[in-house]
């Protein structure tokens, strides 16, 4: 478990820059945790402060049992090594090979050479690479460099990956593969995986909770679908409205009518729960708009409905979808 107890972090230059302020965050062990934000609101900060790249300026970062505020330097050096980064750019050696790419950190920890092969190859077969060994960085694609920076993350057999925006720079199949990939590796491994992203759709995918960062402090965390579902800061609105869980510019009701939002989820969205409703009580649905998608594997469906009748068979209605474990919230125009 990884646990940051009041942290702040300042950046000195021209002018002051407070990055984080007060940041309380438990991640629990073999989760794929998810930290979003927009721009500037201080991901990479929380993700560097992790793993001591970035040293806060006050609180407390557990990572396991150990304190890493407390370390020394040769300690801090060992407790890096359970601790696998994947960045952004990948960051790769263009004159080595994906071979020796993936080689590098059990190099600079003087494995042997017979165990370092059987450990590169063993990656290299887990990314989906083993036939690019012998290539250099120039050579792959996108996807495929970051792989590579996967591989060579899980080198040293960390207990943490931290990812650091890993499919910003990709395009939506790549991130759909390396995506599937992470989760691959925490399920397989049962690795801890700290994922900092931008895009909502990232984490639906993949997380199983969140954390909303904006100005350097946590907004709301919890479990995905509790904040997809029921977004109470801003931030997780304004994040959230590309996918129907935010404001919507509603028209004005018809005389018998009402706004509501449905949620269906899990097996709740497979089923032809609107049309029994129809069949049942006699009222009339017009649907605005809807998604019904995946989140982690799981059915997630939401539709924004007028629903119009009398106010008897409105509260039939209504009573209907809650029976039927459908969460229903009414909106105002």
């Amino acid at each position: 478990m990884i646990r940051l107890k009041n942290v702040s972090k300042t950046f000195e230059g021209r002018s002051e820059v407070r990055a984080l302020s007060g940041i309380d965050l438990t991640i629990p062990a073999g989760q794929i945790y998810g930290i979003i934000g927009q721009s500037g609101a201080g991901k990479s900060t929380l993700l560097r402060c992790i793993n001591m790249l970035e040293r806060p300026d006050s609180g407390e970062v557990w990572v396991g049992g150990t304190l890493m505020n407390s370390l020394k330097p040769k300690e801090l050096r060992a407790a890096r090594r359970k601790m696998g980064m994947v960045f952004q750019q990948f960051n790769l050696l263009n004159s080595r090979t994906v071979f020796a790419n993936i080689a590098f950190p059990l190099e600079l920890n003087k494995t042997p050479k017979q165990a370092v092969r059987k450990r590169v190859e063993q990656l290299a077969d887990l990314v989906g690479l083993a036939d690019k060994l012998e290539a250099y960085p120039r050579q792959l694609s996108g996807g495929q460099k970051q792989r590579v920076g996967i591989a060579r993350a899980l080198a040293t057999e960390p207990e943490v990956l931290l990812c650091d925006e890993p499919t910003s720079a990709l395009d939506p199949e790549t991130t759909a593969s390396v995506l599937n990939l992470l989760q691959t590796i925490n399920e397989r491994l049962g690795l801890t995986v700290v994922l900092v992203t931008h895009e909502m759709a990232v984490i639906q995918e993949t997380c199983h909770s969140v954390a909303v960062l904006d100005e350097g402090t946590v907004q709301e965390a919890g479990p995905v679908a509790e904040i997809f579902t029921h977004p109470k800061s801003k931030a997780a609105q304004r994040l959230l409205q590309g996918l129907l869980a935010a404001k919507f510019s509603l028209p004005q009701p018809s005389p018998d009518g009402m706004f509501i939002r449905l949620t269906f989820l899990h097996d709740r969205a497979n089923q032809p729960i609107i049309s029994k409703l129809i069949r049942r009580h006699e009222v009339e649905v017009n649907i605005l708009s809807g998604r019904i998608d995946q989140m982690k594997g799981s059915p997630f469906g939401m539709l924004l409905v007028e629903l119009r009748g009398s106010s008897q068979e409105k509260d039939a209605a209504l009573c209907f979808l809650e029976e039927n474990q459908v969460e229903v919230e009414v909106l105002s125009p």
